[in-house]
């Protein structure tokens, strides 16, 4: 669990520093396919980057968060994220944390990506997962050259491909860490607990801007 944890924090610390490579047959692709709909989503997180400073942390929040909700199915990653007791909540608790937890995913990233410092993302193949489903492999290239995985996984539904889940260090499960740690908060105290959790969170990731 320890190395699970390393592995998760130097994922997501060299998230904060890419430079985007594209494969050459990246420009002929369908604009909505899964590794097109990532490439986009790294460009706007590049330009936040490189533009950190200026935009400032509400800048970055207003370009990540329409391209973001392009890219990830966030109400399915909500309930996964949730778990079983997503079923058990009233529609109206239902929508404020699923408003909540958008506000975080965005929160995550515009707090993380606001600075450049020359490493790079590489964008790799998107492979088929089975049941509609299809698997983006990406690496990010530490300074020293040393590559570490970021997959994205994609479900297509009514036409649409969206991200569902992402695999840290190429095979660390987010929803499945997410829903680990959500479980006792919602489990004690309900989605009202689950929401002021969130919330905190989100403070919390301000303050580091």
């Amino acid at each position: 669990m320890k190395d699970m944890k390393l592995s998760r924090r130097h994922a997501l610390g060299l998230l904060g520093a890419v430079v985007l490579i594209r494969p050459q047959f990246a420009a002929a692709q369908d604009p909505t396919d899964p590794l097109t709909l990532i490439g986009k989503f790294y460009d706007t997180l590049l330009d936040c980057m490189k533009r950190g400073a200026e935009l400032g942390f509400d800048g970055r929040y207003q370009l990540i968060e329409p391209v973001l909700n392009e890219t990830f199915d966030v109400a399915t990653m909500c309930k996964i994220a949730v778990g079983p007791e997503w079923t058990k909540m009233p529609g109206d608790k239902k929508s404020a944390v699923l408003v909540t937890f958008n506000k975080y995913m965005v929160t995550t990233y515009a707090a993380r990506f606001k600075s450049f410092n020359n490493q790079q993302f590489k964008l790799g193949e998107a492979k088929p997962a089975g049941e509609g489903r299809s698997l983006v492999n990406t690496q990010l290239i530490r300074s020293n050259g040393e590559p570490i995985e970021l997959n994205y996984l994609f479900r297509l539904n009514n036409n649409a491909w969206r991200v569902i889940d992402i695999y840290l260090a190429g095979a660390i499960s987010q929803m499945a860490q997410m829903r680990s740690d959500f479980s006792k908060t919602v489990t004690d105290g309900g989605p009202d607990a689950l929401i002021a959790s969130l919330e905190q969170k989100i403070l919390d990731l301000k303050k580091e801007t």
